[in-house]
């Protein structure tokens, strides 16, 4: 029996959420939250959670395409607006062994957020929580919205090591900030 949400979340990732519906046959706006569209476009079976409602659901992809932006979803038994406006806000969740095999200088967002992140002389900066997407190169906060927080480019310059699996990041210290 599950218990927690946490053991319901267990082994899975967040890839998009559910928007406004679409028309008037059941479908949903999905907006993703990775930058891999396949991804997306090979989901079939996904895990709903909606946070405002608190409620879970199993739902199998009838249909995807593509639009402006974002992606128009189909799924099997939402056959009007009214049955689809349930699932608006709902973030869709598949399983992490799902997500393609990444080379080890590539991460997903899900396994740097929470890392620990120390300098070359061993001092503890704080955690990333947050990653910054600016086009050129993506960007770690860390110790967001805090006195101390710390913006560092993910790039070679300053990262000596990431380390996905044990969440720890040494970095050197970018020169504005000495």
């Amino acid at each position: 029996m599950i218990n927690t949400l946490r053991e319901l979340l267990s082994g899975k990732v967040a890839v998009a959420i559910l928007g406004k519906t679409h028309g008037l046959k059941g479908e949903l706006k999905l907006h993703p939250f990775t930058n891999f569209p396949e991804i997306i476009e090979s989901l079939e079976e996904i895990f709903l959670y909606n946070e405002k409602t608190k409620q879970f659901m199993v739902a199998t992809v009838e249909n995807i395409r593509l639009a402006d932006g974002y992606y128009i979803i189909k799924l099997n038994g939402v056959e009007n607006v009214e049955n689809a406006r349930k699932f608006v806000g709902s973030k869709v969740y598949i399983n992490k062994d799902e997500l393609p095999n990444l080379s080890e200088d590539e991460y997903y967002f899900f396994e740097i957020v929470g890392s620990q992140v120390i300098d070359e002389s061993g001092k503890v900066l704080g955690i990333v929580d947050e990653i910054i997407q600016t086009g050129s190169n993506d960007v770690i906060v860390v110790n967001k919205n805090k006195e101390d927080e710390i913006l560092i480019p993910v790039i070679y310059d300053y990262i000596i090591t990431l380390d996905k699996k044990n969440k720890k990041i040494v970095v050197k210290v970018p020169e504005w900030l000495d």
